[in-house]
C-alpha cells in the first residue's frame, strides 16, 4: 500500500519514513508526526525530549519550513520558524554550543567543529556561513570562503568537513 506525503501529496514508498521530495517525516514509532530539533524553548515553547535521542528533543513537523537530512543517515533535523542556527558539535568545556549539534551523527569523526557553520532562516531567503571551521565548508561541491553567506535552494548538499547534509525547503 502507498503512503502519501501530508505535505506535498507525493506517493513514497511502502515502509516509508520520510518523504524524498520535500523531507516531511511521513511516521515515527511512539511519536506520530514528531521530529528532532535543536535544545531550548522555540518560539516561547519549551520542548520535550525522548529517551534514547541524545540531546535532541522534539517538536511538531509542521512547525519546519527548513530541513537538514543527514544523507548518511537519514535523520531529518529541522530548523524551526525564523532565525539564526549554529550548526556544529558539542564538546567538552565549550562555553558556546551550537543549535544543532552533529556530535550524535559522528561529527568528530567527519570533521565538524564545534561551531562550523550558520544558517540564517528569514521570510524571503534561506543562507548559510562558514564561521572558519577547521575542515571548511562545500555547497554543491564549491568550497566556501569563511564568513561569506551564501543563498540555499531546494536539495542543496552541504558539506561540513565530511559530513554531508542535504538541504529541504518547503515552500512559504
Amino acid at each position: 500500500m502507498a503512503i502519501h506525503c501530508p505535505q506535498c501529496g507525493h506517493e513514497a514508498a511502502e515502509g516509508a519514513v520520510h518523504c524524498s521530495e520535500c523531507g516531511a517525516l511521513l511516521a515515527l514509532p511512539g511519536g506520530e508526526g514528531t521530529v528532532p530539533v535543536r535544545m531550548g524553548d522555540v518560539g516561547g515553547r519549551a520542548t520535550s525530549q525522548l529517551p534514547g535521542t541524545s540531546s535532541l528533543p522534539y517538536l511538531k513537523d509542521a512547525e519546519a519550513r527548513v530541513m537538514l537530512h543527514v544523507v548518511r543517515t537519514g535523520q531529518m533535523l529541522p530548523l524551526p520558524g525564523r532565525g539564526e542556527f549554529i550548526i556544529g558539535r558539542v564538546r567538552d568545556g565549550q562555553s558556546i554550543l551550537p543549535d544543532i549539534d552533529l556530535e550524535p551523527f559522528e561529527g568528530f569523526e567527519a570533521g565538524v567543529s564545534g561551531l562550523h557553520a550558520r544558517i540564517r532562516v528569514s521570510e524571503n531567503e534561506v543562507s548559510l556561513v562558514d564561521l572558519g571551521s577547521s575542515n571548511g565548508t562545500r555547497l554543491n561541491n564549491e568550497d566556501l570562503m569563511p564568513n561569506q553567506t551564501h543563498p540555499l535552494k531546494h536539495k542543496d548538499l552541504i558539506r561540513l568537513g565530511r559530513m554531508s547534509l542535504q538541504v529541504l525547503i518547503r515552500d512559504a
